[in-house]
């Protein structure tokens, strides 16, 4: 429907009027339509074909013609607009309406037939039937590779396509067989054995062995590539610190790990989304449709869909929803579904990246606190005022948790001490009982301590530059606001960088950067996400922190890996955390209320995923 385009841009150079002749040439028509007079003549001829025009030629070149137009500018939109919609293609439907004619009643037609499509249905497929679940989403999904997978819905969606060697059980603090059914280690924890499930089948029919397992790890290893000039210890190296020396596939069937030292991360890693399991040797593979072995196959991943498809041939429970469609409505990021919009039937979801304003009344919302929380990391490498810790320690001063979580409420639900909610809650009940013992004289002290961290801004010269990445609802933006504005009443200037994430997640796209404002997102898997934070390539604290915390850090993450005991490793890593903060190198800001509402025929929706999502291989239709 290109020629509708043509045909808009004629009329709205020409003017509305319908059924009265203009005079132009062919000369006016290219420059009108940015093209050459033959082209002109092909989109003239199309026009009248479709009798949206009537044209009398005029006899010689530069001669006039007669344009008289035929259709309303309305009638063609609708036209072009049900022309995307018969394509599946909604979002660009949507954009159609929203540019052309955002105020008319076809646009608000057109609106809410779309959003009635959404929710939970049984219906007719291939004489037969099929359980239906279609959900809305503001944005495209073309990263679903788990080796580079890292915001929130992506994780979500590589556990609903993968699957790893071993999962960890955290409400049983155990490693649970995954596609590995046992494994075994050495008497010094330096040599590792994996046995495989016979019969798991990929999506693409291909059968798993020892080779794709082999593939997937060695894969993870070449991440680091980047810092290959590094001694292999390098504790900058996110999967380097397991310093794995070699693994081979020993069988079509096993797998051995060999170690350099013994680790107590290795199956925590091994846990990751980033570890799970992808075929070797196929050319089908590709980052928007990957191949793996878990409860869904992805079927669709475009500009206006993602589909997945129950695995039939899957090696654990069969998925009892049979197909998920996820239709991505752009306009999602700045207008919110209306309550009355839905039909009557709730969906996902409401957490952090609300797309709804309220549950439907009488709607069942559960809510729990994201892992994770919203942070910054002040650059120890940068040359600036930061370099100094006095002056990072007096920044975390003015930016009280605290006044973050009251002045910018939202789904903003406390303050964060630490990466983990309930690390969190524990040192704010330890503060709150040390601020109850408080004198009056300790709270002059540190009424004069605020003044003096607005009143020394001497070696404030130039603006400290804040790096963070665009999202729905710009939650981090106004965080970024908040923190300006908090400087500025210190007289310490910030500017304010938003990137888009694909360009902020990029090699040395925050080298300039005194603070880098994120979001952290951790599992009930502690080890691997606090080290995946601390040492992620490109936005990792690690890669920020000066060279003398730097190696006090490699010491601390090497005492990590070799403590068995788990308590005595939950020790440490709390230590890690306190450790940054002694030397100011972050700032905890807050943590984040997940919510989510379903219909109420929509079984195994008890239990929200560290995502915000509850696992598409959970749910199930009530049969009517």
């Amino acid at each position: 429907m290109q020629i509708a385009y043509h045909y808009l841009k004629l009329r709205e150079f020409y003017g509305d009027a319908e059924k009265e002749p203009v005079e132009v040439t062919l000369e006016q028509l290219a420059e009108v339509l940015c093209c050459t007079r033959r082209n002109v003549k092909l989109i003239v001829k199309q026009c009248q074909e479709l009798g949206w025009i009537e044209w009398q030629a005029g006899r010689g070149r530069g001669n006039r013609s007669i344009l008289t137009f035929n259709m309303a500018s309305n009638d063609v939109i609708s036209s072009w607009v049900r022309n995307k919609i018969d394509k599946g293609q909604y979002s660009q439907a949507m954009e159609l309406m929203r540019k052309y004619d955002p105020d008319s009643s076809l646009h608000q037609q057109l609106t809410e037939s779309i959003y009635k499509q959404f929710g939970i249905r049984s219906t007719s497929y291939n004489k037969g039937r099929i359980d239906l679940l279609r959900l809305p989403f503001y944005r495209e999904m073309p990263v679903l590779d788990p080796v580079n997978a890292t915001l929130r819905t992506e994780l979500h969606m590589i556990g609903q396509l993968f699957d790893t060697l071993v999962e960890w059980d955290g409400s049983q603090a155990v490693f649970i067989p995954r596609l590995a059914v046992h494994w075994e280690q050495n008497r010094d924890g330096t040599e590792w054995t994996f046995y495989l499930r016979k019969g798991v089948l990929f999506h693409n029919k291909k059968e798993l062995t020892s080779a794709d397992v082999r593939h997937t790890l060695m894969r993870l290893g070449k991440l680091d590539s980047d810092c290959a000039h590094q001694k292999l210890d390098s504790p900058s190296c996110e999967w380097k610190i397991l310093r794995i020396r070699s693994i081979e596939a020993t069988h079509r069937y096993a797998l051995r790990i060999q170690l350099d030292a013994p680790s107590s991360l290795l199956l925590h890693y091994l846990a990751a989304p980033q570890a799970s399991v992808i075929p070797c040797r196929t050319h089908e593979y590709n980052e928007r449709l990957p191949i793996g072995t878990g409860p869904f196959k992805l079927m669709r991943n475009d500009a206006e869909m993602v589909v997945l498809e129950a695995f039939a041939d899957y090696y654990r429970e069969r998925a009892q929803l049979d197909k998920i469609e996820i239709w991505i409505l752009k306009e999602l990021r700045t207008q919110k579904m209306p309550d009355g919009g839905l039909g009557g039937q709730p969906i996902l979801y409401t957490h952090p990246f609300q797309i709804h304003t309220l549950a439907p009344t009488g709607t069942t919302i559960m809510e729990q606190t994201e892992g994770g929380c919203a942070f910054i990391i002040m650059n120890g490498r940068k040359q600036g005022p930061l370099l100094d810790p006095a002056k990072r320690r007096r920044l975390r001063k003015l930016l009280q948790p605290e006044k973050c979580v009251e002045e910018l409420g939202g789904n903003r639900s406390g303050a964060a001490y630490s990466f983990f909610p309930d690390w969190s809650a524990a040192i704010a009940a330890r503060l709150s009982v040390e601020n109850e013992t408080e004198n009056a004289e300790t709270e002059r002290e540190a009424a004069a301590a605020d003044t003096r961290v607005s009143l020394d801004t001497d070696d404030y010269q130039s603006s400290l530059q804040l790096y963070t990445h665009a999202i729905l609802n710009n939650s981090l933006e106004q965080t970024a606001r908040w923190i300006q504005q908090r400087c500025a009443s210190a007289g310490i200037l910030v500017h304010i960088h938003v990137l888009p994430y694909e360009q902020f997640s990029r090699p040395g796209a925050l080298d300039a950067a005194d603070i880098v404002l994120l979001n952290a997102i951790t599992t009930n898997n502690r080890e691997w996400s606090l080290m995946h934070v601390l040492l992620h390539a490109n936005y990792g604290v690690h890669r920020f922190v000066d060279p003398v915390l730097s190696s006090e850090l490699g010491q601390r993450y090497a005492a990590i890996a070799r403590e068995t005991d788990p308590a005595a490793r939950s020790v440490l890593l709390q230590e890690v955390e306190a450790l940054l903060l002694r030397h100011d190198a972050l700032h905890f800001l807050y943590h984040l209320r997940q919510a989510a509402f379903y219909h109420p025929n929509l079984f195994g929706t008890e239990k929200i995923n560290p995502y915000g999502w509850v696992d598409f291989r959970e749910l199930s239709l009530r049969p009517e």
